[in-house]
């Protein structure tokens, strides 16, 4: 009893080490995409630049010292400190627009990260598909091995012809020739894989496509336009530059200093407050228009992005329920018959020759094949449809 325990165990650990989700290939490669790291630490340095201006600059001091060059014999000196500033609204505007901005490089961040993730689906479902050919492959590589060697058999006792078993013989080339293709591709797709993972080896083990239900048009579109981080982000930037449209009419107001001066001449010395004020007279209408015609750019693009994503939302939509029942069909047909199987008696009852078996062989590879296509190209489609969410 304890060694069966010990074998189910075995059994549940060899599980968990070779088969592999999508999420947790996803999950490694976060951690250790050069981009996505770099990515981090841009926001990082960006956050410090777009706070810089959240409070007042540091204040001024101005010393001089006049050693006896006026017709009063002695020495002055002369001390001011003074600290300038805008009037409150601009600070309180400009912390909003920092953190707009920050936002929005959050946002872009993010949207950097989904590129690379959905470029990891893409291949990891590419890895899929050539895994399943593979599979196939290796079937039809037995069945084309033992059916070269079955007529070499018949053409020694004469129950062949050259004929038959030189197409015996193409057949296994071929479907030899498609397995070094495969591999080569198989490796390619790891190699891509290992790149983004940044740098690092990375055993893949997925045995099939990634499962992701289809919602409903109205449910997908409003998670979409709700959560994409590109609209996220034109949304940010449009209010950025509503809150920068603000920041510029702070500005064309009165600038104000407070401060306190000192000033010693020989042995006497003055002192008090000094109050300045700074009033911009030029430009101000310019610079204003300026930043409202920005301000109404930034809103049209987000409505223009919106309206986008929204049309494009639609036709991926109705390409995929394309797709589903073009697959579909292809699973009701081909769970429905085994071609191989039938072509094979057939073959072996001598009621279709060599050739003939064979042109039936490669039309129900090449039906097969495009089954696989379109499986794959479903759940790239649903990959793509879904980027919003990684």
């Amino acid at each position: 009893m304890k060694t069966k325990t010990i074998f189910i165990s075995l059994l549940f650990l060899s599980a968990s080490v070779f088969s592999q989700s999508f999420d947790e290939i996803l999950n490694t490669i976060e951690e250790n995409n050069k981009d996505i790291q770099a990515g981090k630490k841009y926001i990082e340095s960006k956050s410090y630049e777009y706070k810089k201006d959240n409070l007042p600059e540091g204040p001024k001091l101005t010393y001089g010292y006049f050693p006896d060059n006026s017709s009063v014999p002695g020495t002055r000196e002369v001390f001011e400190v003074s600290q300038s500033f805008q009037m409150p609204y601009y600070y309180i505007n400009h912390k909003a627009y920092a953190n707009l901005m920050i936002n929005q490089e959050e946002y872009n961040h993010l949207i950097l990260k989904q590129d690379v993730l959905n470029e990891v689906k893409i291949l990891l479902n590419e890895y899929v598909y050539l895994m399943k050919k593979t599979a196939i492959n290796d079937k039809r590589l037995k069945f084309a091995d033992d059916i070269h060697n079955a007529y070499l058999i018949r053409l020694e006792v004469g129950d062949a012809n050259a004929l038959e078993v030189n197409k015996t013989k193409l057949h296994l080339m071929q479907v030899k020739k498609e397995e070094k293709l495969l591999k080569s591709e198989l490796l390619i797709i790891k190699e891509n894989i290992k790149k983004l993972n940044g740098g690092n080896d990375l055993d893949i083990s997925v045995d099939d496509y990634q499962e992701q239900p289809l919602i409903e048009l109205d449910s997908l579109l409003f998670e979409r336009l709700s959560s994409d981080p590109e609209l996220l982000s034109q949304q940010k930037a449009a209010e950025a530059s509503n809150r920068q449209l603000k920041i510029t009419k702070n500005l064309q107001l009165p600038k104000f200093s407070l401060g306190y001066s000192s000033e010693t001449i020989v042995n006497e010395r003055f002192k008090g407050v000094i109050v300045g004020v700074s009033i911009p007279l030029w430009s101000s209408k310019r610079t204003i228009q300026k930043a409202k015609i920005e301000s109404e750019y930034f809103d049209l693009s987000a409505i223009s992005l919106n309206e986008s994503k929204v049309a494009e939302t639609r036709i991926r939509y109705d390409q995929i329920l394309t797709l589903k029942e073009n697959l579909e069909n292809y699973q009701s047909v081909l769970g429905s018959v085994n071609s191989q199987e039938l072509l094979n008696v057939s073959l072996k009852n001598g009621e279709i020759s060599v050739i003939e078996f064979f042109i039936e062989m490669f039309y129900y590879y090449e039906i097969y094949d495009e089954y696989l296509m379109v499986e794959r190209d479903y759940y790239q489609a649903l990959s793509e449809l879904y980027k919003y969410r990684l």
